[in-house]
């Protein structure tokens, strides 16, 4: 099991050259002070608690885009995962590869924390076939790639040793043993809420334990770590509110239960047949391809609970905690990432029904049971190791690609902290909100205001309506109709014509929507004018960002689609 963990190490070595991504910036900026609102080192995870006194300033420095829900929250309680990225910067400074080794030591951690419960739960075959076809899942590229993501690692850490303290609990019922599960648990949910994808897990396994043993009394430190967890929760303001992206079960029952209804068969896929949910779930057709093959892998579940349970007993809590761990993660957009705790039980079911297709089985299994057995090799140890490796790799391009538009930005460092960088159209969430960022951890100083105006793929026209007026019309689509626009607003609380954002010297105002509501025509009303040194006019396109000229007063002229910065 050593050798399978030293190898995991091995596949994702490439994370040391990856750099800052996303919110990581974000996150620096909390720590260095100049994110727009104060946050404590504890408190790196509440990019915007639902005022819409915090959305308006975030709106105006353009921390947010202009287009966010006045009561947009998007924050998250992981207290340890935010004092370990204070560390990180207070100790290992500003070398992003130090901060990379810091996540692969976790991930060490918690991949050793799994052999050993994986090898008192099951034969010795088959834990070492489901650790190997977990190590080789795609869903760790993310959560090692981008620090801010490092929680969900430090949360499955925590949530494997309660685990395994819960089964020392159950045969030997200490005191000792119960404190030390409310411990695990405690920290499991101090890093993350992804914990709770062990809760089922830890239910199931219970459910399945000798009679003769203490069953509800070894969950007892579960429940009380999840009962404060849920008080402080609650009681802090912490959760997603008004974001299409990330849904509260507590707050919006009805729009989280929609949510789950397509993300669920999502996530069945990916963990049945390793298909890679990151890639298709921005694709419509794909996307539906893709819920018909995990509505398949769910039939597929109960069927073999049925079939197999007195061939394979530990189905009897691997189906049942599957299902379960994905319930809390359906609250994100659907990803490899959600699945590192639902992928350990996922992965049992897959490496016993490969053993037991290649080895003595049923009259009923034998011809059928080999080529099943190679489909899912060819899945799970083929296909998810290039996606995994695919994906490390692209999100290593991604932050270059980035890095790279933002540092070749046209702009004078002298004028940046007196004026404002409005961005035309841009194409990716780098683009959106981070190179203002990128720049800032490499010394340059800020700009006074950083505004994009549009993320709707195609083209805009682009209207002079006065010295200090334009407008910016999106032809042949509308705005707000892309995922990423819709982290920050749901479709059912789009902006009505008339309401209008202040970014900077700019005052924006929804013009004109389509039959949807969706806004079609962006107007600007600038304090100063339009052509003034103070207001630097941007457009993303493949080789970075490039100065865009505005038509003279009374004419108009068309804005090319904007593209992401390519590697």
């Amino acid at each position: 099991m050593l050798a399978i963990v030293a190898v995991g190490l091995l596949l994702r070595l490439d994370v040391l050259a990856t750099g800052w991504v996303m919110d990581d910036l974000a996150q620096r900026a909390m720590l260095a002070g100049t994110y727009p609102v104060a946050r404590a080192p504890w408190d790196l995870f509440r990019f915007v608690d639902g005022s819409p006194a915090e959305v308006a300033a975030l709106q105006a420095s353009g921390s947010l885009p202009w287009w966010s829900d006045p009561e947009l929250r998007l924050a998250a309680m992981r207290p340890l995962s935010s004092a370990l990225t204070w560390f990180d910067f207070r100790v290992l400074g500003d070398r992003a590869a130090l901060h990379h080794a810091h996540s692969l030591l976790w991930w060490a951690a918690l991949a050793l924390l799994l052999s050993r419960l994986l090898r008192r739960l099951l034969p010795a075959r088959w834990a070492l076939l489901t650790l190997a076809l977990w190590v080789l899942d795609e869903c760790h590229a993310q959560p090692l790639a981008w620090l801010a993501n490092r929680n969900a690692i430090v949360a499955a850490c925590f949530a494997v040793a309660a685990l395994l303290a819960q089964l020392r609990a159950h045969e030997r019922g200490a005191w000792s043993d119960h404190a030390m599960v409310c411990v695990s648990w405690a920290l499991a949910l101090a890093a993350g809420e992804y914990a709770l994808c062990a809760v089922g897990i830890a239910i199931a396994i219970a459910a399945t334990q000798p009679r003769d043993r203490p069953r509800a009394r070894a969950l007892a430190g579960m429940i009380v770590a999840l009962l404060g967890w849920a008080l402080c929760h609650r009681a802090w303001g912490y959760g997603g509110a008004h974001s299409a992206v990330y849904v509260d079960p507590l707050r919006e029952p009805w729009v989280w239960t929609a949510a789950a209804l397509q993300r669920v068969p999502l996530l069945l896929a990916d963990l049945g047949l390793a298909i890679p949910t990151g890639l298709v779930a921005f694709s419509p057709r794909a996307a539906a391809v893709q819920a018909a093959v995990g509505v398949a892998c769910a039939l597929a579940l109960l069927w073999l609970l049925r079939a197999r349970a007195d061939r394979l007993p530990a189905l009897r809590w691997a189906v049942p905690a599957t299902l379960i761990a994905l319930v809390p993660v359906v609250s994100a957009f659907p990803s490899a990432r959600l699945l590192l705790l639902a992928a350990i039980p996922g992965h049992v079911i897959v490496a016993g029904l490969v053993l037991e297709g290649l080895g003595p089985a049923p009259r009923s299994w034998r011809r059928s049971g080999p080529w099943f057995a190679a489909l899912l090799l060819i899945a799970h140890v083929g296909l998810a190791s290039v996606w995994g490796r695919r994906e490390l790799l692209d999100i290593r391009h991604f932050a270059a690609a980035g890095d790279r538009s933002a540092l070749a930005m046209p702009v004078d460092d002298a004028a940046a902290p007196s004026q404002q960088w409005i961005v035309l159209a841009a194409a990716d969430p780098m683009t959106l909100l981070y190179p203002p960022r990128v720049r800032e951890a490499h010394g340059h100083p800020l700009p006074a205001a950083w505004t994009v105006l549009s993320l709707a793929p195609g083209p805009h026209r682009l209207q002079r309506t006065g010295a200090r007026t334009a407008t910016l019309t999106v032809t042949g689509g509308a705005m707000l109709r892309g995922k990423v626009e819709q982290l920050f607003r749901r479709p059912d609380r789009l902006p009505a014509v008339g309401s209008s954002v202040t970014s900077g010297a700019l005052r924006l105002v929804v013009e004109a929507v389509d039959d949807d509501g969706f806004p079609l025509r962006l107007g600007l009303e600038s304090a100063v004018p339009l052509d003034d040194p103070s207001l630097v006019f941007l457009l993303a396109t493949p080789q970075g960002f490039v100065r865009y000229p505005l038509a003279r007063e009374g004419t108009s002229m068309i804005v090319p689609p904007a593209s992401a910065p390519q590697p």
